[in-house]
């Protein structure tokens, strides 16, 4: 019974672990997502290149500042 409250008790503090470590990251942050066609996914490499880089952020916050002021 000890064992299985340990291993339940595990579960979660990785759980909780792992998703503190997963970006915000989605598909339409990605540079390839016009054109992509592919279903989303964890395995995908140009996902893993921009999540190294980090500059995808930066993108995001352009994005959303220009689509709130509009065309000028």
């Amino acid at each position: 019974m000890n064992a299985k409250l340990g291993r339940n008790l595990f579960a979660r503090i990785a759980a909780i672990l792992a998703s503190r470590r997963q970006p915000d990251f989605t598909c339409g942050d990605c540079d390839r997502f016009d054109r992509c066609g592919l279903p989303p996914s964890e395995t995908c490499v140009v996902r893993a290149e921009q999540l190294e880089r980090g500059d995808w952020k930066l993108r995001r916050k352009a994005r959303a500042l220009a689509r709130s002021v509009g065309p000028m």
